[in-house]
């Protein structure tokens, strides 16, 4: 089992992606930090590196949700990369150097989005 998923449907979220055309995976969100509640979905990231689907064109399990890493903001793939458990990984060079490579780029954007948030929230609250 990675994170809190059942081993049949991780199994089966890991061959449908990999069907796909994927080279690696990971389950982020609730599930991967331990924070889900039982009726929570399961998030997964899954990076193609060329001819990505939309997220919709993927047929997984209704309670599985896509993330397609290749086409993702920046603040999601730099989560993904940061707290993401791997699902599968059929690229290893590649998978290296995407998560090195978003790491890096995220970790020295990571206060300007933190600043964004907290700028927006005080705005918020100012307009009560």
């Amino acid at each position: 089992m990675i994170g809190d998923v059942p081993d049949e449907l991780g199994e089966r979220v890991i061959a449908t992606l990999r069907d796909a055309g994927a080279r690696f995976g990971f389950l982020h969100g609730s599930r991967a930090l331990g924070t889900h509640r039982v009726d929570s979905d399961v998030d997964v990231a899954a990076w193609w590196g060329e001819s990505a689907p939309a997220s919709f064109e993927v047929a997984l399990p209704p309670s599985v949700d896509l993330l397609v890493l290749d086409t993702a903001p920046l603040e999601l793939r730099g989560r993904v990369a940061h707290r993401g458990l791997l699902l599968f990984d059929d690229d290893p060079p590649a998978r290296v150097e995407w998560v090195a490579t978003t790491r890096k780029i995220w970790f020295d954007e990571r206060p300007r989005f933190e600043r964004a948030h907290r700028e927006f929230l005080e705005s918020v609250l100012r307009g009560r």
